[in-house]
């Protein structure tokens, strides 16, 4: 505090300097009772007083005016908040009403005071509309540069509790997987369109080619299809150029189910599942099997209850019994009315061969259901191992264990993988420079489908400008003057024209065929590459050394094994389609679903 010479005398007097003590001390009362923020400070009668700062006073009148500033929608902070906002609910499955609850509205006050908030209707109409066109051109652009194409395709329905206003409502659902010329993947959900016609294979075909319209993609283009094991999705993409593959998971799940329908296992699964939905339905058994799990020292887990369609939810049912086995046997002894629950002896031995397969075939579903992305060239090595090491025999296994193997392998190599599908797995394998030929069981045959399929790829200009190369001997036949008056009737020119067009094919084929399977020597010479290294990469280094070879290592390489893209698509969907959003109509579901899954 600044105090004058005068004061200063006054101190030095014992009565005054008193008498200005009391003074001080009513000052600082004074001031205590003041507004705090108050900038001035005047106090009439007193001999202190402190000075008023005039920049305080400006800034406080300015952070007054600031605080009435509001940026709306069309100011340069106001569009970028608005994108921000729909960008958010876009990307994390929001719905559109969350933009007027209080705890959102709360949270912009305190982080973008001077951002007004826009209301739904301005957010569903305008924002997210604006954000899919964007990113709808974006997509295309990058579609446009594809050189081979792969799609997955999946239907789905919606539970009538998601839509109480219709009942349940159908949608297919697309994504397509696309290696550009500078051999980089894309993968990309291009629709999820409500489909309420019967699904018939020429329906679903017909929404399928207006689907390649929309977004010019040749069939031609088209390197495989792949699909879950539905019937109608068989029977329609059957009849399209390009290979139909179904998802491993599904396959795998069809060999399984064979496996959980026969007798004896069947029987001791039900037996287990009555168990458990027993306990689940009762608080008594379930509070006596904790107690019990306490007193014999089990783990204190809950019994699983399982899906019937879901042979990982079986497997872990039965596993789970198998660990909490004594303790529900102990809670089961106390109860006379429930004994007639108790497994016997040999169910527990089936439970105990079905969970010693179904864990080891678990293991490596769950590796892939991880994966971003798995190509089908990783599913023949998996499919091997299957086939021949979990599921191959082995002398202590019993009677019923060895019967579930062969069902299983018979099922995946008999009926899934066989034929023109296990002809592709060849190719996919041998292509990808992590695997090449070590997974063919036959490498000559395999080497000649790789050679076949390069062959067919080859560009048409190059075959003519080859075969175009004709010997002097050649010419002077063509010229020579009974080939002239033959040539004078309308079928001897074309017996001219046929048999010059056969001579030149077999001629350039075979010299193809010799230029080509010194580049598949080439290629198996060169070192494999770790299976952690990107085999894209490695063909975007050597595709000038093996050109035709790489053409079918492009086609190939993009075509997904498992059902992963098409089951986050309608898994994201169907968020789309909760109780909070059951008016919303199928373009808006389709548009959302667009754009969580192509937003970055």
């Amino acid at each position: 505090m600044w105090i004058s010479n005068k004061k200063r005398r006054l101190l030095q007097s014992p009565v005054e300097g008193q008498q200005l003590i009391f003074r001080l001390a009513s000052i600082d009362t004074k001031c205590a009772s003041l507004q705090p923020g108050a900038s001035t400070l005047e106090l009439q009668g007193d001999i202190l007083c402190t000075p008023t700062p005039k920049s305080t006073a400006s800034q406080s009148t300015n952070s007054g005016s600031l605080k009435s500033i509001k940026h709306d929608s069309a100011s340069k902070h106001g569009k970028g908040m608005n994108g921000a906002v729909a960008y958010f609910l876009a990307k994390d499955k929001m719905p559109l009403q969350i933009v007027k609850s209080p705890g959102f509205l709360h949270l912009m006050r305190e982080t973008a005071p001077f951002y007004m908030v826009p209301n739904r209707h301005f957010i569903a109409t305008g924002e997210i509309p604006k954000m899919n066109e964007r990113l709808h051109a974006s997509i295309e652009e990058k579609v446009a540069m594809g050189v081979w194409f792969s799609v997955t395709a999946d239907q789905w329905t919606t539970s009538s509790a998601d839509r109480q206003s219709s009942g349940c409502e159908t949608f297919i659902s697309f994504t397509t997987h696309c290696v550009t010329l500078d051999w980089q993947l894309h993968s990309h959900c291009l629709e999820t369109l409500f489909f309420p016609e019967e699904h018939m294979p020429d329906n679903i075909l017909e929404v399928f080619e207006n689907m390649l319209h929309e977004w010019k993609i040749k069939s031609e283009n088209l390197s495989g299809i792949t699909t879950g094991n539905i019937a109608n999705l068989i029977k329609a993409f059957g009849k399209f150029p390009c290979m139909w593959i179904g998802y491993f998971g599904d396959n795998l799940n069809l060999a399984i189910s064979k496996v959980l329908r026969m007798p004896q296992v069947d029987s001791a699964v039900k037996a287990c599942r009555r168990l458990v939905h027993a306990f689940a339905r009762n608080w008594k058994k379930r509070r006596e099997l904790k107690k019990k799990q306490e007193e014999l020292n089990v783990p204190e887990q809950a019994l699983i209850q399982d899906e019937a369609s879901r042979w990982g939810s079986t497997a872990e049912m039965i596993s789970r019994f198998l660990e909490q086995q004594q303790a529900v046997c102990a809670v089961l002894a106390t109860d006379k009315n429930a004994w007639h629950l108790m497994l016997k002896d040999t169910d527990i031995a089936v439970l105990e061969d079905v969970s010693q397969i179904l864990t080891l075939l678990g293991d490596f579903t769950d590796a892939m259901v991880t994966e971003d992305r798995v190509t089908l060239s990783s599913l023949k090595p998996i499919l091997q191992h299957i086939t021949t090491e979990i599921l191959g025999e082995i002398g202590e296994d019993s009677t019923l264990i060895k019967q579930m193997k062969q069902v299983m392998r018979d099922d995946l190599l008999q009926l899934r993988y066989s034929g023109e599908v296990k002809r592709v797995l060849d190719i996919c394998c041998f292509v990808d420079a992590r695997l090449k030929g070590c997974f063919s069981e036959n490498l000559d045959d395999t080497i000649k489908s790789c050679v076949e399929e390069a062959m067919r790829l080859a560009p048409h200009e190059e075959s003519e400008s080859k075969s175009s190369v004709a010997s002097p001997e050649e010419k002077s036949t063509c010229t020579s003057p009974t080939t002239k008056r033959k040539n004078k009737t309308l079928s001897g020119f074309l017996r001219h024209i046929i048999s010059l067009k056969q001579d030149k094919s077999e001629k350039d084929s075979e010299y193809m065929e010799e230029w080509l399977k010194a580049k598949v020597k080439l290629y198996l010479s060169l070192p494999s590459i770790s299976i952690e290294d990107d085999p894209q990469a490695w063909w975007k280094v050597h595709t000038a050394e093996m050109p035709l070879l790489s053409n079918v290592a492009q086609k190939y390489l993009s075509i997904p094994a498992t059902s992963v893209p098409s089951a986050r698509l309608f898994t994201s969907s169907g968020h789309a389609l909760s109780l909070h959003r059951s008016a919303l109509s199928p373009e808006h579901v389709n548009m959302l679903t667009f754009l969580h899954h192509n937003l970055e």
